[in-house]
């Protein structure tokens, strides 16, 4: 995943260099979520027939392959290919990994597996994030992602060692496997629910992550010298956010556990909502105080991950899992598609990155949609039974 980042962290440098918009920059920055989003849809379903080792292997080649083509992409239409490539690959390894390691986990562990599992995410953003700011100013750009493309491909080494096989389950009955007949999976309403959540939570998460740095350069355009965290690093900076969502992810799903899943949506999405508001109105407060906000955002948003997926887990028929992670998928990295589209346009319509009330809007429209998660949590998965 060390290339998951890298755009992301490079916006202000690329968008010099390609003469890129915010809208064109968003999309971009979506385009990884739209190839991802086509890879989970079709090889999640798949792993309901056939052995996921060989997906995830195949999936961390062209990880490799399609780090090493951003590098030598040239402008917009060049690196939206790249990128999309980039996002087909993760998609090939990360929810076809979830499946494997889910496959071969004691029922009674699940739960936590997964917690780690889906914090690993934050871990990885962060050392993309270090990894893409930390080596262009001795590299270029080019180098950065070329640098990153070597994550993949030790990843490939790896796995082909580590990853144990994992067969599909025995198709009890004798009947052929329809691995895209999701009409079981439709039946069920509180999948369905928790793959809607999944969007909202995505389409959040990558808005945030994808104008994170653009943000607090801006912020730091702000500030005057000698202010607190004016000389810090801001690979480092943005590294430390990214990874503090890891322990978040982790603890809150212990949370979960005393409070129930949908109790915990329900506070997550309104306090993200409201931090993501404060966090836009306040790039000319003192720098420190921007970065700690960033903190307390990156954590809230990451608080309801593991939950989610959890959730996802424990309410579907093992007989549709691959199915059921394949529309947990489809619906989850469509919002991670639309989020960073969705905050380039309306930070472009609203003024441009140099005004504070077109950061406001982008981080506010972000928040009206987060705030539809009660509303499925009310309508689709319900209160009645709690859902551990």
């Amino acid at each position: 995943m060390l290339t998951l980042s890298t755009f992301p962290s490079l916006i202000p440098v690329l968008q010099i260099n390609w003469d890129l918009s915010n809208s064109q920059a968003g999309t971009v920055s979506g385009m990884f979520f739209a190839g991802e989003l086509f890879s989970v849809t079709l090889l999640s379903a798949m792993m309901d027939r056939w052995d996921g080792r060989p997906i995830f292997l195949v999936g961390l080649f062209v990880g490799f392959l399609s780090g090493i083509g951003f590098a030598i992409a040239t402008g917009f239409w060049s690196a939206n290919f790249w990128r999309f490539l980039q996002g087909l690959a993760l998609g090939a390894t990360y929810m076809p990994g979830l499946k494997i390691l889910t496959d071969h986990l004691p029922v009674n562990y699940r739960s936590r597996g997964t917690s780690f599992y889906t914090a690993s995410y934050y871990l990885a953003a962060g050392a993309s994030y270090f990894l893409a700011l930390e080596s262009e100013p001795a590299i270029g750009w080019r180098g950065s992602f070329f640098l990153a493309s070597l994550g993949p491909l030790l990843g490939m080494a790896i796995a082909w060692k580590a990853i144990p096989a994992s067969p599909p389950p025995a198709n009890e009955g004798g009947r052929p496997v329809r691995i895209f007949d999701f009409s079981g999976v439709f039946k069920n309403r509180k999948a369905v629910g928790f793959s809607m959540l999944y969007g909202l939570h995505n389409m959040e998460l990558l808005a945030f992550s994808s104008w994170l740095v653009p943000f607090l350069t801006f912020s730091h355009a702000l500030q005057l010298p000698g202010t607190t965290g004016f000389n810090w690093s801001l690979g480092v900076v943005t590294a430390f956010v990214s990874i503090a969502a890891l322990p978040a992810s982790i603890l809150f799903n212990e949370v979960a556990h005393q409070i129930g899943r949908q109790r915990l949506i329900v506070i997550v999405a309104l306090s993200s909502a409201t931090l993501g508001i404060a966090f836009a109105s306040v790039p000319d407060w003192n720098y420190g105080i921007v970065i700690f906000i960033a903190f307390m955002l990156s954590m809230a948003i990451a608080a309801d991950s593991s939950a989610l997926t959890g959730g996802l887990l424990s309410v579907i028929d093992p007989a549709e899992k691959g199915r059921s992670m394949s529309l947990y998928s489809l619906v989850g990295f469509s919002g991670a598609f639309v989020g960073p589209v969705i905050f380039g346009v309306v930070l472009d319509l609203a003024g441009g990155e140099h005004d504070i009330g077109a950061w406001i809007a982008a981080f506010a429209t972000i928040a009206f949609l987060v705030l539809i998660g009660p509303i499925i949590v009310w309508r689709l998965i319900g209160f009645s039974e709690e859902i551990y």
